[in-house]
């Protein structure tokens, strides 16, 4: 364990270093194959642009946590169950593989989530499922054979939260960082080596990708770097909660991936509250539908620089991983519930702030007369020659006429 922080630094240093140096040939082969992400009205971006990135970020991330462990085997095969990392090998491989297709022709949002199902079916089997749900001032809730869906649930609904904030230049990546570092303070507290490197590596590889991803970026991560990026995170933030001390177990998962997983929950509330004439089953299906009702979309509309917008989404990431830091060492589980609480009303606010601006366009929009109907008001039409008199017109036709 004394040389844990040197395998650590060294794994994020060759994990940043292989996805920078993998990026500009990665970025060739998805024009080349032509794996683009197209503008619309839903993409920030005014020209199509390569999205295969996240094949750059699992060669560095696979690279460097492939070394480390291969130089630390010896320890941590005797801590970690070889079950254990085949099941989270295999599902990770198995996500990575559906976002490499979806990038490159496109995949079914139903496939996906079937994917995703079963890699996160592999880590239940594997033992990471929760058998007793704490909750601070409730107890312990014994879940049974319900604590393997509620362990399905929480990998498939982070994953996606990961992949849903991918929405502006180095947004994804850098939130991914930051949650990654302090997963891996939690997992040296926790003294769960395999954790901390993996971590380290993930947020090495996030680090060397953003130097291609910030605004104006030249290459997205796509599904294949959003949707196994969320699923590594999801599943070692089970993993940390299955080993944590039971009064702050699930709290601090909960602080740290607050940002993106309580957005999405809002989001999909916002959908499915929406239009409430509306059939129950349309309105729960509408709850999964892409639109532009994410925190990062609504921040948009207050007139910031988008990297200004990346970077206070940043500064709130950063306030509730310390504060998920704090929660773990104090192990006050009260402390952690008012916290929660608090970020949620953040989340809340800052969602309200970006709806309230663009409330503001719109009714500046409305208000602002069509640019055709200004140009008539504006310029009227020139006068039109007079017409000749009646009596000229015969006299002209017997001109030409000769008579």
């Amino acid at each position: 364990m004394r040389y844990l922080p040197w395998y650590a630094a060294g794994a994020a240093v060759v994990a940043a270093f292989v996805t920078h140096l993998l990026v500009p040939a990665v970025t060739r082969l998805a024009v080349a194959l032509r794996a683009m992400d197209q503008p619309s009205i839903r993409k920030h971006q005014a020209n199509a642009m390569p999205r295969l990135g996240g094949v750059a970020i699992v060669g560095g991330l696979g690279i460097a946590a492939g070394f480390a462990a291969l130089g630390h085997w010896t320890t941590w095969s005797a801590r970690i169950a070889s079950r254990e990392m085949l099941a989270l090998a295999a599902g990770t491989l198995l996500v990575f593989l559906v976002g490499v297709v979806d990038d490159l022709k496109g995949v079914g949002s139903g496939i996906k989530f079937c994917v995703e199902l079963t890699a996160a079916g592999m880590l239940v089997a594997a033992g990471w499922s929760f058998g007793v749900l704490r909750l601070p001032f409730v107890g312990g809730i014994h879940l049974g054979v319900f604590g393997g869906v509620v362990s399905v649930l929480w990998i498939v609904g982070v994953t996606n939260a990961i992949n849903l904030i991918d929405g502006l230049d180095g947004l994804a990546g850098g939130v991914v960082a930051i949650i990654s570092v302090s997963m891996l303070a939690y997992a040296a507290l926790q003294g769960s080596p395999g954790s901390v490197v993996l971590m380290a590596a993930t947020a090495g590889a996030c680090l060397g990708f953003l130097r291609h991803n910030w605004e104006p970026a030249r290459i997205f991560m796509g599904d294949s770097g959003a949707l196994t990026l969320g699923f590594l995170l999801a599943a070692m933030s089970l993993h940390s909660a299955l080993k944590a001390p039971a009064a702050v177990a699930i709290l601090v998962p909960i602080l740290a991936l607050g940002v993106p997983v309580m957005d999405t929950l809002l989001v999909m509330a916002v959908r499915f509250l929406d239009r409430p004439q509306a059939r129950l089953l349309r309105r729960f299906l509408r709850m999964f539908r892409a639109d532009r009702k994410h925190l990062h979309h609504l921040l948009d509309h207050v007139g910031a620089r988008r990297s200004q917008v990346v970077g206070l989404i940043y500064a709130v990431v950063v306030t509730f991983c310390v504060m998920a830091l704090v929660v773990a060492v104090t192990g006050q589980s009260s402390l952690g519930l008012l916290l929660v609480v608090i970020e949620f009303l953040v989340i809340f606010g800052m969602r309200q702030v970006g709806r309230n601006a663009q409330a503001g366009l719109r009714a500046a929009a409305d208000a602002t007369p069509p640019p055709a109907l200004s140009a008539v008001r504006e310029f009227p039409a020139p006068p039109t020659a007079p017409a000749s008199p009646p009596s000229a017109r015969p006299q002209a036709v017997k001109a030409r006429r000769g008579g």
